[in-house]
């Protein structure tokens, strides 16, 4: 099933009462999606995961895609704010150092939201707002910058670019790994990584 859909929340939650039924909903949907996947949450189960009726649930969502939209969206601002700190102090980081930081942001985010690897692979196709996604490729392109002042703004954009490709396909193989491997996956694309920064970027 895919979509194209990427229609948020309904309603934005005005009160306490609203933006807590709103995470009640969200946090229900991802343990959901996490214990039994994209396509057997319904609509239903959320709504009973989360202690609430289905007339409420849709008060807020019009559909599945949108819950998914809107956790994703959540998620990436999220990411974002783990990669905000160090990507301050990138002039000061050696190229191994960032990109140590860079991937263990990525691994320690999904450990604390599994169903954020879930929904990467759901068999649905969910666009973020442009601007949104220009954004995080702004922000890797500037510390890229920092640290290596002789790259132009394409040239930094093009390397931002690269660098979240190199992450999404780590976070498709390490959905994919056992436990055991997981560790093993991370190590492997870590050398990936390393090795593009140290040609792009001056110690």
């Amino acid at each position: 099933m895919s979509s194209t859909s990427s229609n948020p929340v309904r309603v934005a939650p005005q009160q306490e009462r609203s933006a807590r039924r709103l995470a009640g909903f969200l946090d229900a949907a991802a343990e959901l999606f996490v214990e039994v996947g994209f396509e057997a949450t319904t609509m239903t189960a959320i709504a009973e995961r989360s202690g609430s009726s289905i007339g409420a649930l849709y008060n807020y969502f019009p559909d599945k895609q949108s819950v998914v939209f809107t956790l994703l969206n959540q998620y990436a601002q999220e990411l974002e704010g783990h990669w905000k700190p160090w990507m301050e102090q990138a002039e000061t980081l050696s190229y191994t150092e960032f990109a140590d930081l860079f991937i263990a942001s990525i691994t320690e985010f999904v450990q604390a939201r599994p169903a954020y690897l879930r929904l990467l692979t759901a068999p649905i196709r969910l666009r973020r707002d442009p601007a949104a996604r220009r954004a995080i490729r702004v922000a890797i392109a500037s510390a890229f910058r920092a640290k290596n002042p002789a790259l132009s703004h394409e040239q930094g954009l093009l390397a931002a670019n690269v660098s979240l490709q190199v992450m999404r396909g780590m976070m498709a193989v390490y959905a994919d790994a056992g436990a055991k491997e997981k560790p093993l996956v991370v190590a492997e694309f870590k050398k990936v990584l390393t090795l593009y920064l140290g040609s792009i970027l001056a110690d």
